[in-house]
Parts: structure tokens; sequence; C-alpha cells
């Protein structure tokens, strides 16, 4: 007897459900493999990532607060997370090196011993580096902090995973007749706490003005070096002596004479050619970065001389004396102005905020305020 009609659809029914399944269970087998050979994937890229994540962040937090406990006391009036926005300032200015901090500080206290004051402390060393201590405004903590830090350090997390991630949910996972979707979703968060990778802070660090680094130890060696020839001073003296004015030409003399001292100061073959455009004298000599540098200081100490010559026989005001200042300054490369926490050099040439260079004389006029000469050309570029 055969099979009825019931007895064929039913039969067929079966075996259409048989490949269903089969189908579809292959599928799920598919994107399963896939899901776990991401993540098996992505185990040793995470744990690597982890660890120097937290060495990064463990060592800035330690850093921090040493620093904060050392440069930033609690009476300045600023809050925690003030507090800890100056010391990560302070932190990053020294490119996040402590030792780096403790020499900036202990050659300013240096410097200032050798200006005679025992008085520089953690409080002028701030207003030192700092252009507005009581204007930091920030309220992230150190831990916060110190996570940014290491972000920036390290980089951003491995991506592999979420990649994965992304490949495997364009493969198909619809409802099926006989089996239920896989949430690759709610798996790959899973994974990814299971993965332990650090949690992003978002923002940036602070961003607090700072003034720009100056080696005031390292100027005053520098002066030193190049200090007032004495026979050259006496020279010069004598020949101010026999008259009340003296010319153009005797000041650029004596200023040819004040360079010719320095460069001899500097132990390099330089030779003096005189500007015509600027009205005073370019050095030249064999060529490297190093000998660029002793060139600039020669430049600058050359000039400071003969400023400290010019207020010594009071001819500040001189006309004729400024004129070959002006065209002498135009070489003249200026350091970053000392802060209100250091004494300025006598003679020496800087450069404000503004970017206007200015030669602080170490005199006073009939107020008592210091008397500067504004340098009226634009600041030398050397490459």
């Amino acid at each position: 007897m055969g099979l009825s009609a019931f007895q064929k659809f039913a039969m067929a029914g079966g075996e259409a459900a048989r490949i269903v399944r089969e189908t579809e269970s292959k599928q799920m087998d598919g994107i399963k493999n896939a899901l776990f050979k991401s993540i098996e994937d992505s185990v040793a890229p995470a744990a690597e990532y982890r660890q120097k994540h937290l060495l990064v962040k463990n060592k800035a937090k330690e850093d921090l607060q040493n620093i904060i406990n050392q440069y930033i006391p609690e009476d300045l009036g600023l809050t925690e997370t003030e507090r800890v926005a100056a010391g990560q300032a302070l932190y990053s200015k020294y490119g996040y090196n402590p030792d780096k901090i403790s020499e900036a500080y202990q050659n300013k206290v240096t410097a200032s011993q050798k200006l005679g004051s025992r008085g520089y402390n953690t409080i002028s060393f701030l207003k030192d580096e700092f252009q507005d201590l009581k204007g930091i405004n920030s309220n992230m903590d150190i831990d916060t902090i110190s996570t940014i830090i290491a972000q920036n350090k390290v980089g951003a997390a491995p991506t592999g995973f979420d990649t994965a991630m992304g490949l495997v949910k364009t493969m198909p996972q619809s409802r099926g007749l006989v089996t239920d979707p896989i949430n690759v979703d709610d798996i790959s968060e899973k994974a990814k706490a299971t993965l332990g990778l650090p949690k992003v802070v978002e923002g940036e660090l602070p961003s607090i003005p700072m003034r720009p680094k100056y080696e005031h130890n390292k100027t005053l060696d520098e002066v030193q070096k190049y200090r007032l020839n004495e026979s050259t001073i006496q020279k010069n003296k004598a020949a101010l002596e026999k008259t009340t004015t003296w010319k153009p030409s005797d000041w650029r003399n004596s200023y040819k004479q004040f360079a010719t001292d320095a460069a001899k100061a500097s132990k390099l073959d330089i030779k003096l050619i005189p500007n015509a455009t600027t009205g005073g004298f370019d050095f030249t000599f064999p060529g490297g970065e190093k000998n660029d540098a002793i060139k600039r200081e020669v430049e600058r100490n050359a000039l400071r001389n003969f400023i400290m010559f010019g207020a010594g026989a009071n001819k500040l005001n001189d006309s004729a004396f400024l004129a070959v200042v002006q065209g002498a300054g135009a070489n003249v490369v200026g350091l970053s102005k000392p802060d209100s926490g250091e004494q300025m050099i006598p003679g020496m040439t800087y450069t404000k905020a503004n970017g206007q260079r200015v030669v602080f004389t170490g005199q006073k006029d009939a107020d008592g305020k210091f008397i500067n000469i504004p340098l009226l050309s634009k600041q030398p570029v050397y490459n």
C-alpha cells in the first residue's frame, strides 16, 4: 500500500527542516568560531597594553604626588585639583622628568646665590614657572590626569578586537526557523570586560600658561666668560675724558674693541666685518651648531660690555651711543626675559612676551625706574 499524500508531505517537511537545521548550525558554528578566534587573538595584545598603561599611569601618579608635595604647598589658595593641575604643568614642561624639575630649581637657587641672595625658595620658583598661578582652574583629580598621561604616552588600546567584532556582525545571524541568533554585541561587551582593557578617559590635560625656560645660572657663567676687559675700559675712559662728546665713529670703534675682546674670549677664529645695512658688525667664523651657539654668546656679550661701558660713562642718553647700540643690537638674539623671582643681568638683551627686545642697563632714572633700551629691529632668526 502506498503512502498517503499527507505522509509524503510530512516526510518532505522533515527533510526540509533537517536541511535548514544543518545550514543554520553551520552558520552559527562559523559565527562562534569567528568570535572565539577574535577573543583568543586579542588576549595577548590586550595584556601587553594593559601592563604598559598601568606602569605609565602608576609612575605618573607617583611622580605627580611627589611634585605636588615638594613644589606646590597647600597654602597657595588652590584647591586640591588645582594643585594637581599645577603639578602636571611642571611635569609636562620638563618632559615628564622630575629630575629635570629638581635641576631647574637648584640652578635657580645657585643663580640667586651668585647674585648675593639667599632667599630663593619654592614660591620664587613657582613665580618663575607660571604666568598666573592664581588663574589655574581644573577639576581633574590625580587619577584622571595620570590616566590621560598614560593614554597620551602609550596610545589607544588595540583595535583588532573591535574590528573583528564588526566583521562578525556582518555575517548572517538573523533568527532562523529552528535556531536563535547569537547576540554578538552582548558577547563582545563581556569579552572586553574579561580582557581588562583600561577605561578610556575623555578630555585633555589642563592647559596652563607657563613662562619660557630660562637658564639663569648658565647665563651668569656666560657673562663671566666674556667679562669686561679692564685694559679696554681704561683705554676708552681715557679717550672719552679728552672730549665731552664722542662722534659716532668713536663709539663704533669702542664697540669694535669690546667685540674683539669677546671674540678672543670665545677662543674661536672669529672675524668682525662691518655691516653697512645695520651699522654694526657681522661675526664670521667656522660653522657648526656648537659654534653657532658660541657666536650668539659673543654677539650678546659684546653688546653687553659696550652697554656697561656706556652706563659707566653716564652716556646712556647720548644719541651717537644709542645709534651704535641699535646697529650692534640688530644681530643679537635676546634671552627669555627673567621673571620677578630672578634679577636681570645689567647690559643683557632680553626678549619680552610680545617679541620686543630690550637691553636692560641696570641703571635707574630720576624716578627710580630701571632704564631699558628698546631695540627697534626685529628679533634675528638664524638657522
